[in-house]
C-alpha cells in the first residue's frame, strides 16, 4: 500500500534541516527535548497544512519547508482513485513515486501563504528536482490518498481537546473514524428523520408547526407597529447529517454509579487509557475490512503514558496492526516496551546538539548496517544480535556484554564502585551471546551515533580479536602466549591443545581455567597486560587475568544462585572484601565511564 517513505525537514523549530526515513510504523526514541514532538507536527503539517507563526520559524528569514515522498503509487492504486484524481496525479509519478512539499516563505498571514509544490519527472534535469506550485485538483488528489493526520498529543490539554467535540480535535478525528461506518449504514433513514424535523421548523414550511406559526404572526404584527410591512420569522436551524456526527463525542459510567459522565471528568491517566483503548478498537476493526484508497497518517507522543505495562503492549500491538490495515504510524517513546524486535531495526534515535541545540536524526539500524558492514552475512548476524534487546535505544552508550555474567553483575558492580547506577550515567548493558559480533556491533553504534564499547574474556584476544584482524596473528604477544601455554601443556596433562595452538576445553579442564592459570604466572602477566592494552585502544576491555568470575572471585557456576549471592554480599558488604581483582574492577569502571 502506498505510504511516505521519507521526510526532509528544514527550518521547522528545532529541525534545522532533518531527513529520516519512514517505515509503515516507524518509532522514535530520545530523550525530553530532543525534537522528537517536532518532528511529528512537521510530519503533520505536510499532510494537513495550518500558518506557522513565528515560534514555528529555526530563522525568520529563512522559509519553512517540509518535503515528503509517497511510494506504492502504481497503476492498480491509482485505478481506485476517482477519474479525476488519478488523471491529475499521473504526470507527477514516476516509478510510482510522488514527491511533494509544504513550503512557508515567512511566518503568519494565514493559510494562503502555505504553498504546497510537486515535483514534475518531466522537468528535472541531471537528476535534481523540478518543483513547480501544485495546479489545480492536485490538492484534493492529495487529500484523497493522505486525509487529515490524526495527532495525538502527549497529554497536557486532555480535557480541552476532548471539550471541543470538533472533528479537528484528537477525539474528535478517532470518533470520526467509527462514525463514519454508521453514516454509511444508516445515513440515509437519518437523513430523512432530520428533513421531516426540518419541515416542522422550517418558516414557509406548509407543516410548520403551530406554535412557530403563531409566533411569526403575533411577532410580526407588534414589529409592524413599529415597521409597517416587515415581518419576523423565528429560524430554528436543523443541523445537517455530517454536522450532526462531527458533534459526537465520549461519555462515561463507572460500575455502581448510574449517572454518565463526561470524558473530562476523568483524571488523565484515564482519559489517556480511553484514547489508546479507541486506537485498539479502531485496530481491530480495521483489520477485517478490505483495501482502501485512502492511507491516513496516525502520529502519537508518547502512547505509553500513564499506562500499566499490560496495556502498553496492547497499545504496541494496536499499532502495530493498524499500520497494516490503512494507517501509516509513527510514534514517539521513551518505553522499550514500545519497541518489540521487529521494530528495533527501523526505530530513529533524536538527538539535539548542545553546541546550537539543533535536532539530529540517527540512522534506523538497518541503514547504519547496510552502510558499514559490507558482508550480508555479516550484517544479519549483527542485526539479530542488536534486535534481541532495545535497551540501548535509550542510551547514550552500550556495554557490549560476551556473556551473561556480565549482564546480570556488572549493573551492581558499577554502583557499588560510583556510587550512581549505570542508567542514571545512561549506559546500558547488552549480552551478545558471543563474542564474534562486536566488532560490527561497534561499528554499527558509531554509525548510530552512540557511544560503545565491549567486555569480554581473555581468549578473545587469541580466537575472535586475531579473526576478526584487531590484532595480527603474528603479533609478538599473542605468539608468546601460545608458546608459553604450550610449555605448561608438557607439564600438564590436564591441558588440551587445539590444532591451532590454542587451549581447548579438555576433558579435565576448560579453556578458561588454563587462561586463567597462565595470566597468573610471572611470565604471563606481562603478556596478558599488553594484549589488554591492545585491544582497549580500540573500544574492547579484555580481562587480563582471564575473565570476570577470575577477577570477582566467583567459582564460575554461571547460575543465577551464583550471581544473586554475590550481589548480596556486594550490596551488604565492603567493596574490597566481595572481589578478588578490586584493582581491575575500578579500573574497568573508570574506563567505561571514559571511554
Amino acid at each position: 500500500m502506498h505510504h511516505l517513505i521519507n521526510i526532509q525537514i528544514q527550518n521547522f523549530r528545532s529541525c534545522q534541516n532533518v531527513s529520516l526515513e519512514l517505515d509503515n510504523c516507524t518509532p522514535i526514541v530520545g530523550y525530553n527535548n530532543a525534537g522528537k514532538s517536532n518532528i511529528l507536527q512537521a510530519i503533520e503539517w505536510l499532510v494537513t497544512p495550518k500558518a506557522l507563526g513565528k515560534a514555528d520559524f529555526n530563522d525568520s528569514e529563512c522559509p519553512v519547508i517540509v518535503e515528503g515522498a509517497i511510494r506504492g503509487l502504481d497503476d492498480a492504486m491509482l485505478d481506485l482513485l476517482e477519474p479525476r484524481h488519478h488523471q491529475k496525479l499521473v504526470r507527477f509519478i514516476s516509478n510510482g513515486t510522488l514527491r511533494l512539499r509544504r513550503v512557508q516563505n515567512e511566518p503568519g498571514g494565514g493559510i494562503k501563504n502555505v504553498k504546497l509544490e510537486v515535483s514534475d519527472p518531466e522537468a528535472g534535469s541531471s537528476g535534481a528536482l523540478a518543483w513547480q506550485a501544485a495546479p489545480t485538483g492536485i490538492p484534493q488528489a492529495i487529500q484523497a490518498l493522505f486525509p487529515d493526520a490524526i495527532f495525538i498529543g502527549a497529554m497536557q490539554d486532555a480535557a480541552e481537546d476532548a471539550a471541543k467535540a470538533k472533528s479537528s480535535t484528537t477525539l474528535g478525528k478517532l470518533l470520526a473514524e467509527f462514525t463514519a461506518t454508521l453514516e454509511r449504514a444508516h445515513g440515509a433513514k437519518l437523513q430523512g428523520f432530520l428533513d421531516e424535523v426540518e419541515r416542522h421548523l422550517s418558516p414557509g414550511s406548509a407543516q410548520r408547526v403551530g406554535e412557530l406559526k403563531r409566533f411569526d404572526k403575533e411577532a410580526s404584527d407588534v414589529v409592524g407597529d413599529f415597521f409597517p410591512g416587515l415581518k419576523l420569522h423565528l429560524d430554528i436551524p436543523v443541523p445537517g447529517l455530517k454536522d450532526l456526527f462531527k458533534q459526537g463525542s465520549v461519555k462515561v459510567s463507572e460500575h455502581g454509579r448510574e449517572a454518565i459522565r463526561d470524558f473530562t471528568s476523568l483524571g488523565h491517566g484515564a482519559q489517556r487509557s480511553i484514547q489508546m483503548a479507541l486506537v485498539r478498537y479502531l485496530a481491530d476493526m480495521k483489520a477485517v475490512e478490505g483495501d482502501q484508497v485512502q492511507r491516513r497518517l496516525l502520529l502519537v507522543e508518547e502512547p505509553e503514558l500513564f499506562l500499566h505495562p499490560q496495556a502498553i503492549e496492547q497499545v504496541r500491538m494496536a499499532l502495530e496492526s493498524l499500520s497494516k490495515s490503512g494507517y501509516q504510524v509513527v510514534f514517539a517513546t521513551h518505553s522499550p516496551m514500545m519497541i518489540d524486535r521487529s521494530a528495533v531495526a527501523s526505530t530513529r534515535i533524536v538527538r539535539k546538539a548542545q553546541a546550537d541545540g539543533k535536532t539530529r536524526v540517527m540512522p534506523s539500524l538497518r541503514e547504519a548496517l547496510e552502510r558499514r558492514v559490507e558482508s550480508e552475512d555479516k550484517r544479519l548476524h549483527t542485526l539479530f544480535a542488536l534486535e534481541n534487546a532495545s535497551g540501548w535505544l535509550f542510551s547514550d552508550k552500550v556495554l557490549l556484554a560476551e556473556g551473561k555474567t556480565e549482564k546480570r553483575i556488572l549493573p551492581d558492580l558499577y554502583r557499588a564502585v560510583t556510587g550512581k547506577s549505570m542508567a542514571a550515567d545512561r549506559i546500558s548493558v547488552m549480552e551478545l551471546g558471543g563474542a564474534g559480533s562486536v566488532p560490527d556491533c561497534l561499528t554499527a553504534f558509531k554509525e548510530l551515533g552512540l557511544e560503545a564499547c565491549a567486555i569480554t574474556d581473555f581468549d578473545f584476544a587469541l580466537n575472535q580479536a586475531v579473526r576478526l584482524g584487531l590484532i595480527d596473528d603474528n603479533d609478538e604477544h599473542v605468539r608468546s602466549c601460545l608458546e608459553q601455554i604450550k610449555d605448561m601443556s608438557e607439564t600438564d596433562s590436564t591441558i588440551s591443545i587445539g590444532p591451532n595452538g590454542r587451549a581447548v576445553n579438555g576433558p579435565q579442564k576448560k579453556a578458561t581455567h588454563v587462561y586463567r592459570d597462565w595470566a597468573k604466572t610471572d611470565e604471563g602477566k606481562p603478556v596478558a597486560a599488553a594484549l589488554h592494552r591492545k585491544l582497549k585502544s580500540v573500544g574492547i576491555w579484555t580481562w587480563p587475568t582471564g575473565d570476570i568470575e577470575s577477577v570477582l572471585g566467583l567459582a564460575g557456576d554461571k547460575s543465577e544462585a551464583e550471581w544473586a549471592e554475590f550481589c548480596w554480599r556486594l550490596e551488604r558488604g565492603n567493596l574490597g572484601e566481595c572481589v578478588a581483582e578490586l584493582g581491575l574492577v575500578k579500573g574497568m569502571v573508570s574506563w567505561l565511564r571514559a571511554c
